[in-house]
């Protein structure tokens, strides 16, 4: 479940010039921003959300983000361009996203990654979403400096893209895992177009069609009535 629902908010030259990038380590390419660092550091800051948010509930479920919680490097997040996924090959292939990635870790066992954003409303910091795939949590630290976390967004997929070179870290719905290349991995993803959503039919729409179907039938009858009635009469009269 996503704290900001499925919305994700490319950042703006503008933001990434305000902001400026932080002197704090990071895994991979792309700044990290003074103030994502602190959110991330600060005891009332990512680990508050991800216990408010994510951790146990009434209901019980969640994690227990306890004092064993340990936050790793923060990673910059990439997208694809759709100019890049649309065939163009003159292209850079990604462009920067309002998105930093943390992997947590709890007790010592990797529990997933922290996805944070800077909300151009209020331009603070905040948790996004939290995914909760522990392989996700384990192989991000070591995806190479050099290489650009991706997030394809329309396939919930992960990758760390190293042109030409891509290594899938969560396939999602891409069909694609474990190493390949760029061209290949959009050969996939782009071959066959994702299947249209098909909305369920449910009870206010089987009433709805209800409430149609009878009112329809209640002005026929009263179309028909009429007629009916008059031609009754006349052949009473003859």
């Amino acid at each position: 479940m996503s704290v900001r629902g499925r919305v994700i908010a490319v950042a703006g030259a503008a933001l990434v010039a305000l902001l400026g990038p932080a002197p704090a380590a990071v895994a991979t390419e792309g700044s990290v921003p003074v103030e994502v660092t602190d959110f991330v550091s600060a005891p009332d800051g990512l680990l508050a959300s991800l216990e408010d948010f994510f951790g146990p509930g009434a209901e019980g479920g969640g994690i227990a983000f306890d004092d064993s919680t340990e936050l790793g490097p923060v990673d910059r997040v990439f997208t694809f361009s759709p100019q890049w996924l649309g065939g163009a090959t003159d292209d850079t292939p990604v462009m920067l996203a309002n998105e930093w990635a943390v992997p947590v870790v709890v007790a010592g066992d990797p529990v997933g990654v922290a996805i944070v954003w800077i909300n151009p409303t209020t331009v603070r910091p905040q948790l996004a979403d939290f995914s909760p795939v522990p392989e996700f949590a384990a192989a991000l630290p070591d995806v190479p400096a050099a290489a650009y976390l991706v997030h394809d967004v329309d396939r919930a997929a992960w990758l760390a893209v190293d042109a030409p070179g891509v290594t899938v870290l969560v396939s999602g719905t891409s069909g694609v895992s474990g190493a390949s290349r760029l061209d290949v991995y959009r050969e996939a993803v782009t071959a066959t177009p994702a299947p249209a959503a098909t909305e369920e039919v449910g009870l206010g729409t089987a009433l709805s069609v209800g409430v149609i179907v009878a009112v329809s039938l209640i002005v026929i009858l009263v179309l028909l009535v009429p007629v009916a009635w008059r031609r009754r009469k006349l052949r009473a009269t003859e």
